[in-house]
């Protein structure tokens, strides 16, 4: 009998195991599916949220601000250079109803994130050597209406939606 039981849970562990949950809240589930970041994949990193009650959530999936860096075997580095971007507004509900995530009772979305709309550091990353992503942001209602959407969240709201009010900190390992 314990075998019987041991086999599906070794399973399990073996599939489950690259994933990795990286916000601190139970409502809401943020999981990045590979468990680290290839670096030369230049496309927007992708993340499965599923949302573990009975509500509608908002979500800006630029409305996570906070602090990251890069460290390089285990020591923090300074960036090379950093880009810069212009000012993103969002001026009436259409533009809302594009950017903002509606995230259903019991659904799960696979979306793109910005864990820290501030980080735009620039790092050199050598093949010979571990890195680590640091990342410690956090969402609320302020900075997911930051860039606008304060009337169309409000009329949300008055129908029984939540902002999402989360935090990531999270140490995801990164591959050059």
């Amino acid at each position: 009998m314990k075998k019987m039981l041991f086999l599906p849970f070794s399973l399990l562990f073996i599939f489950c195991s690259n994933q990795m949950k990286i916000n601190k809240g139970k409502d809401i589930d943020i999981i990045l599916k590979e468990g680290k970041y290839n670096i030369s994949d230049n496309s927007k990193k992708k993340y499965v949220i599923i949302n573990n009650t009975n509500y509608y959530y908002i979500i800006d999936p630029n409305g996570f601000y906070g602090t990251s860096y890069t460290l390089e075997n285990n020591r923090k580095i300074i960036p090379i250079n950093y880009f810069t971007r212009g000012y993103y507004s969002r001026f009436d509900n259409n533009d809302c109803k594009r950017d903002l995530l509606i995230i259903g009772p019991k659904e799960s979305k696979e979306v793109a994130l910005s864990l820290n709309s501030k980080d735009n550091s620039i790092y050199d990353y050598n093949k010979e050597k571990s890195y680590i992503l640091f990342v410690k942001s956090f969402h609320n209602r302020y900075n997911a209406t930051i860039l606008g959407c304060d009337n169309y969240v409000s009329d949300l709201e008055a129908k029984g939606y939540k902002v999402l009010e989360d935090s990531i900190v999270a140490k995801i390992p990164l591959v050059p």
